[in-house]
């Protein structure tokens, strides 16, 4: 910070945000563990993910062509424990960095008279160079023999990598800048054989006959074994890589991926032995272009070949010097490198993720496919470009952020169903041909198919999950509003002590009683907190004793672990809610990003979307710079978009209102009452339901003919217990009547909600002119 103000970012997040500024893309990473400077599972919570094998996976791919945005970087590291931060070099970040490790690569870069830039954890340098502008591989001096052989001690990591830089630490120490943060050194710096064999020095032909070697395959005759009896990886990979002059990378790819899978290994070990293969690919295709085979390739190509069931796995066997030739090979040859889409024709775009890229880029790049061609994504240029030139874009299968994307850009584009990707080119090409045709003809005919089909599939569905209406247990109220809280956004605004906490948690525990799975995310108090207010009402233990934690003779945690009511609450609720803290005070800021990966983990586990309580509205981070008001706008959209549409999760929002005239709302009018939401942005209006809850004025109750409530330490209040007059206000209801209003008992010491009676404001008005200043003389 140069303006003297406090930086309010931690060290990791300032670092990427300034990162940003530099140009540069990045990522998080573990610093610990066995997985150490593999990317962080936070990615998942931005949308950075697979799924395969029932798992979610953290991946990085689209960092490599897309720059984070700071909300996305301000998710990943609200929580800092455990993480480190990378740069990804290569072509997104304008960068390539070059890393002598050890004894042996800094004698070679004190040889090479350069500069250290980073010092690494274990005492080693980065030094950061500008990029060439054209593909240059990603290189491991242990994987490649000629270049540790030649220049010991050094790696380059340039299009497809990443590298850790400060201020991440590891466990032999931290990374520390030495050099100027953000400049870069001349590739002239170098000297020309070194920048020729990184590919630095000239950019690559179009086309360069590659020299095959022969193959070393007698080299792995023997059948070795790992120590559960199967055919090592290693040798797996040996063989593979023996093969990738004759066959290209991309088959070899594949004929290991199936090896793997059918001699035994699950796909997660299969994912560190693929890694392996692709750090040891040559930068060059068969076509003798450069161009790097990444781990993402290898990641695609693994979980293509797992879709498939497993074979008789290979066995070594006596084979002559001619190559063998792989088993299980893609028919398709490996795609060219891509032109920009500017220079592509006039025809449409398909947009077709990583696992079904070489099949369709094989089937458009066929004569007879109509300019058609490939894409794995589109960057926000290209898309620029596609609606300058007015040609349409297909998408297979597309995300909910693909759609949003998009939609975003403003091109002319349609959904592709799930295709059939089997059998010769020709085939697949046809049958995208058609399947475009459909997409195509689905605009012309409106809602028609949505009404014959989509709809009452959609019904079908929601049948099937029991309408995912979640009950307050007020049954009038949820008779009101359809059963219950459905999909979508449901909002209850108060004031601070006016019970909205207190019924949140109500409904949340009574919910996972009944088994089904509740996600409360509070903003204001801890875990601790609110699950203590539950434990003081179900087990008697006083929250001023649940603060202090007892005393020394009289520990609260051994009282706990014999109490039956907190035995039922650790059994019967806690499996079905989870109490996360969203604040970044434990745990980490939860924006709707990271709302959303929850959801999705939930709702894979449970098979049901849960009911989201965010508690509440005005302290939830919108990581935008907009004034609040337009900043709580955004977010209430938001949740509505992508948990209530996309994920089918029903939402209580929980809203801090103006108290105004507070106490005499029951009698006003429907539009004074809506009025109150004015500090919550237009909530009201993005709602599927709105409610109030605030207290009922004594005079109000004797209008309505209830006695007072009992007085502190009086017989009544000894006999009765204590409780409160709050109405509960339906101020708005989509899909059925309102306004509505009951009055309900608030039993703050059990945590109990009572409905009493409904509200009838107009007689009530009448009422009120009666009884005129009467007061409780109870």
């Amino acid at each position: 910070m140069t303006d003297g103000s406090v930086n309010k970012f931690s060290p990791l997040h300032t670092a990427a945000r300034d990162a940003l500024e530099y140009g540069w893309s990045v990522l998080p990473v573990q610093s610990t563990g066995q997985f150490a400077k593999r990317p962080h599972y936070c990615l998942t919570e931005t949308g950075h993910l697979e799924q395969g094998d029932g798992k979610i996976r953290p991946v990085w791919k689209a960092l490599q062509t897309i720059h984070p945005t700071l909300a996305q970087v301000a998710t990943w590291f609200a929580d800092e424990r455990g993480k480190g931060l990378a740069v990804v070099t290569g072509a997104v970040s304008d960068l390539v960095i070059l890393d002598f490790d050890g004894v042996e690569g800094e004698a070679l870069r004190e040889q090479l008279n350069l500069p250290a830039h980073v010092r690494t954890g274990s005492g080693g340098a980065h030094v950061y160079f500008e990029h060439p502008g054209w593909p240059v591989a990603t290189l491991n001096s242990k994987a490649k023999r000629e270049l540790g052989e030649r220049w010991p001690g050094l790696d380059i990591r340039a299009d497809g990598g990443y590298a850790i830089m400060p201020p991440s630490r590891n466990t032999k120490g931290p990374y520390s800048w030495e050099g100027t943060p953000g400049e870069l050194l001349p590739l002239s710096a170098l000297p020309d054989d070194l920048r020729a064999y990184l590919g630095l020095l000239t950019a690559p032909l179009p086309s360069v006959p590659v020299e095959r070697p022969a193959s070393s395959a007698a080299g792995y005759q023997s059948n070795k074994q790992d120590e559960q009896g199967r055919v090592s990886a290693t040798l797996l990979v040996g063989r593979a890589l023996d093969q990738v002059f004759n066959e290209g990378r991309n088959n070899a790819g594949m004929w290991l991926a199936c090896q793997l899978r059918d001699n035994g290994y699950n796909e997660s070990e299969a994912r560190y032995t693929m890694e392996d293969y692709a750090a040891q690919t040559p930068p060059h295709d068969a076509h003798g272009r450069l161009s790097s085979y990444t781990v993402a390739d290898a990641y695609a190509t693994l979980q293509s070949a797992f879709t498939r069931p497993a074979r008789e796995g290979w066995e070594s066997r006596k084979v002559d010097s001619a190559a063998p030739q792989l088993e299980n090979l893609v028919p398709f040859p490996e795609p060219a490198p891509l032109s920009p889409v500017a220079e592509t024709g006039s025809g449409p775009v398909v947009i077709t993720g990583e696992s079904a890229y070489s099949r369709l880029q094989a089937a458009v790049s066929l004569p007879h496919a109509e300019n058609a061609v490939a894409r794995r994504q589109l960057t926000a240029e290209e898309l620029r470009v596609l609606v300058q030139d007015g040609r349409a874009v297909f998408a297979l299968m597309p995300t909910a952020a693909q759609e949003r994307a998009l939609d975003a850009s403003g091109v002319e584009w349609y959904t592709l169903p799930t295709l059939d990707l089997s059998g010769p080119p020709a085939d697949v090409l046809e049958r995208l041909q058609d399947a475009m045709t459909e997409a195509f003809s689905h605009a012309l005919t409106g809602n028609l198919n949505f009404l014959q089909s989509g709809l009452l599939t959609l019904a079908d569905e929601r049948l099937e999950r029991g309408g995912n209406a979640y009950p307050t247990g007020l049954l009038e109220f949820d008779e009101a509003i359809g059963g219950g809280f459905y999909d979508g956004l449901h909002v209850l605004g108060g004031v601070t002590g006016g019970g909205k906490t207190a019924l949140a948690l109500a409904v949340a525990e009574s919910n996972a009683r009944a088994g089904r799975p509740v996600l409360y995310v509070t903003y204001e108090q801890s875990r601790y907190e609110l699950w203590g207010r539950l434990i003081s009402t179900r087990v008697g233990v006083g929250l001023r004793q649940l603060r202090t934690g007892g005393t020394i003779d009289q520990p609260i945690s051994a009282k706990l672990r014999e109490n039956s009511a907190y035995i039922d609450l650790t059994n019967e609720v806690a499996p079905w809610l989870s109490v996360v803290e969203g604040n970044g005070v434990e745990g980490g800021s939860w924006g709707i990003d990271r709302i959303a990966a929850q959801v999705r983990r939930l709702k894979s586990a449970h098979g049901v979307a849960p009911l989201v309580i965010l508690d509440y509205l005005q302290r939830m981070p919108s990581g935008d710079t907009k004034d609040r008001r337009h900043q709580i706008d955004d977010v209430v959209t938001g949740l509505q978009v992508r948990l209530g549409r996309e994920q089918n999760a029903p939402i209580l929002l929980i809203s801090s209102v103006g108290r105004g005239k507070y106490g005499e709302l029951v009698g006003q009018p429907l539009e004074e009452r809506l009025g109150v939401f004015k500090e919550s942005g237009g909530v009201e209006y993005t709602a599927y339901t709105a409610s109030l809850l605030y207290p009922l004025g004594i005079q109000d109750a004797y209008a309505l003919g209830l006695d007072g409530p009992p007085v502190p330490g009086t017989g009544r209040a000894a006999l009765h217990g204590l409780w409160k007059y709050l109405v509960l206000d339906l101020v708005k209801n989509r899909e059925g009547e309102a306004p509505r209003q009951w009055v309900v008992k608030w039993y703050p010491a059990s945590g109990r909600f009572e409905l009493v009676m409904p509200v009838d404001a107009d007689s009530l008005a009448g009422e009120k002119s009666t009884v005129g200043g009467r007061r409780n003389s109870r």
